[in-house]
């Protein structure tokens, strides 16, 4: 059922100096603008609550509710601070009280859009920043701590989807909805990485761990292209509760019908466990970059340039083992740490012999996908200069840039202003 509001706004007046100039102009008409706006919507409230307030019934006994005072509340909208008085009944009869206004006005003074902007700002710049800008843009006074706890909470209604869906699908055997159906020839990639982030409370350091899923790959310029039906998922967690989630966002992508699926890592344990135990068909390969850039470690010398020849082509031809005799052979001299990488060296080739030998399965040896997701979703939030985090707040920064990153942003908030109504 619709409702009409009907603000009369009246005629803008502004007095000028004689020698006004386009910049005084242009900010004086802004001001007064958004005086006006105030007013709407302080009158538009004014107005939602006379059809409220109209039946005083008490829901208790009955009886007739009387009007007992009225508050002003101040709320924060996008043009600024507005001041809306907020009669309160009261039933004489029984005592029950209520406001009729109050369950419209939002519960903290801030409307939502206004969080949705503060939270815009935040995934991008610090919260002191957004707190800034959002005053110097909007007229929007909000603090830095205020932000904080916006984070925070709206990062509560993240995920939830996701995480049930992973729960039906272990415990109870239920398929996730939204399923991708692909053909015999698709191929759908499961990439992993994590990127260590400044832990405040301990001053070390935890691990946010990052998971790209897609189906092949778009070109849209000469020199760029684009991953198909990408998704990714962010999480301060355990391997296994990791490893469930990215198990869901799989299986929508299509896994149960593609021809195959390639799990990409760069040989960390957990995401070698990941793939072998949560993704039992599938074919893992090890990142050739990463493994290159081990070999270098080694045999990065002008005189080594025959054996880095020959560990390089022994690996890309899917052979480890030949790889390994081959490092076996070589002799890194006296120097304790060039020992202590030359074993190294062969440790991480040996565990990942299988991510190795299935180069010659597949053409596809890179995780770019998931280091670049690690470098736009963590990095370039979480690891500015000087920063350390905690691991709340540090999660409600990622979840909200991973609902950027799937594109998701608009639909999210548009269900929540759909919500709030």
């Amino acid at each position: 059922m619709s409702m009409i509001v009907r603000i009369e706004l009246g005629v803008l007046e502004i007095e000028l100096p004689e020698e006004v100039t386009c910049a005084q102009l242009d900010a004086e008409i802004e001001e007064r603008t958004r005086k006006i706006q105030r007013h709407a919507f302080t009158e538009a409230c004014s107005q939602l609550e006379a059809k409220k307030v109209a039946d005083r019934k008490c829901p208790g006994c009955t009886g007739l509710m009387t009007i007992r005072d009225v508050d002003h509340r101040a709320v924060m909208m996008l043009a600024g601070v507005a001041s809306v008085p907020v009669r309160r009944l009261r039933c004489p009869a029984c005592g029950y009280r209520k406001a009729p206004l109050q369950d419209f006005l939002p519960t903290s003074r801030h409307t939502l859009p206004v969080v949705e902007r503060a939270l815009r700002l935040a995934t991008e710049v610090g919260y002191v920043r957004s707190a800034d800008i959002l005053r110097r843009l909007m007229g929007a006074t909000i603090s830095h701590e205020q932000i904080r706890r916006m984070a925070l909470l709206e990062a509560k209604r993240l995920g939830r989807d996701l995480e049930q869906q992973a729960e039906e699908l272990f415990e109870w055997g239920v398929c996730p909805p939204d399923v991708t159906e692909r053909k015999s020839d698709d191929t759908v990639v499961v990439a992993m990485d994590g990127g260590l982030v400044a832990d405040r409370g301990t001053k070390k350091s935890f691990e946010a761990r990052v998971g790209v899923v897609f189906c092949g790959t778009a070109d849209v310029s000469k020199d760029r292209r684009v991953l198909r039906n990408r998704t990714a998922h962010v999480g301060i967690e355990d391997t296994q509760t990791f490893a469930r989630k990215m198990s869901v966002l799989a299986i929508q992508a299509g896994m149960l019908t593609a021809g195959r699926t390639i799990v990409i890592g760069d040989g960390a344990g957990w995401i070698r466990r990941t793939a072998r135990d949560w993704f039992p068909e599938s074919v893992y390969v090890l990142d050739l970059y990463h493994l290159k850039r081990r070999i270098s470690e080694v045999l990065g010398q002008e005189q080594d340039a025959w054996w880095h020849a020959a560990v390089v082509r022994a690996c890309i031809e899917g052979r480890p083992a030949e790889a390994i005799r081959v490092l076996r052979g070589y002799d890194p001299g006296d120097d304790e740490r060039a020992r202590l990488l030359h074993e190294r060296l062969i440790g991480y080739i040996r565990s990942n012999a299988e991510g190795i030998e299935n180069y010659t399965r597949t053409d596809l040896f890179g995780s770019g996908s998931v280091e670049k997701a690690v470098d736009v979703i963590v990095s370039r939030r979480l690891k500015c200069r000087g920063m350390s985090w905690l691991k709340p707040g540090a999660l409600g920064i990622l979840k909200l840039r991973v609902l950027r990153y799937n594109n998701e942003w608009d639909s999210h908030w548009a269900s929540r202003f759909a919500e709030a109504a």
